[in-house]
């Protein structure tokens, strides 16, 4: 699909739009878009739009849509919730991206008993619009046009008891004894998936046995021991490559 511009839900209907300044920027200083060039629109939801550039308007590119399209998620993969204990910053960054890179459907930022980053609640709000913005960038790069929903850190239990049911529940951690992930998911193929992430360190054996009396299913990623970004890519990864490869088939 090549390299997206986003634009707000709201604007995409209106025919013609301003490209905000971030968006600007790239499209007229880095690729030197000229007036007549087309390129392509994404509103976060799944539509994308092709459009042509009118020239510079308030400093900002004016685009004309042209059409729009759909441009749903495969259905041969299952849509994946990462809830995910916060790690540190440089480290959370780069699961959300990759997650984002993925296809993971949401993300659900955790506060678990060993989480050592702590913030006050306006530094949080701050860290989920930065958060937000990865989301979207990772969209970009990789030509996704569903962003996926990042939401507010929570406490774990909370979390565990306020969650809808999922068909398949995951759980990769060394706290409680645990099954081979192709034992848990061979010959399933469920419409969603959730996956808890510990933090450094793991999960608790409390909170595991919390998750399993959710109806989660503790795993093993292997014999390597794998900091929590990388557990997250390489589970997320592996569900992708199952569902959308070998279920899908």
């Amino acid at each position: 699909m090549g390299r997206l511009f986003y634009v707000a839900p709201e604007e995409a209907d209106k025919g013609e739009v301003l490209l905000d300044e971030g968006e600007s920027r790239h499209a007229l200083s880095v690729l030197r878009l000229k007036k007549g060039e087309g390129l392509k629109l994404f509103d976060g939801k799944g539509h994308v739009f092709h459009g042509e550039a009118l020239g510079v308007k308030e400093k900002r590119l004016w685009v004309r849509i042209r059409s729009r399209s759909e441009n749903p998620p495969s259905s041969a993969s299952a849509a994946v919730t990462l809830a995910a204990s916060v790690v540190k910053p440089e480290r959370m960054d780069f699961l959300i991206q990759k997650s984002c890179e993925l296809g993971v459907g949401s993300i659900e930022p955790l506060l678990t008993e060993r989480t050592v980053v702590r913030l006050s609640r306006e530094r949080w709000e701050a860290k989920l619009r930065h958060w937000q913005g990865i989301a979207m960038e990772a969209c970009k790069q990789c030509g996704l046009s569903v962003i996926p929903e990042i939401r507010p850190a929570r406490d774990y239990d909370v979390f565990l008891a306020s969650v809808s049911p999922y068909p398949l529940i995951l759980i990769p951690t060394l706290a409680v004894k645990g099954r081979s992930l192709y034992e848990a998911i061979k010959g399933s193929k469920p419409d969603k998936v959730l996956c808890l992430i510990g933090p450094e360190g793991d999960f608790t054996k409390r909170e595991a046995d919390l998750a399993v009396s959710h109806g989660a299913v503790p795993v093993s990623l292997g014999p390597l021991v794998m900091r929590s970004e990388t557990a997250a890519v390489y589970l997320v990864s592996a569900l992708s490559f199952y569902y959308r490869e070998v279920r899908g088939r």
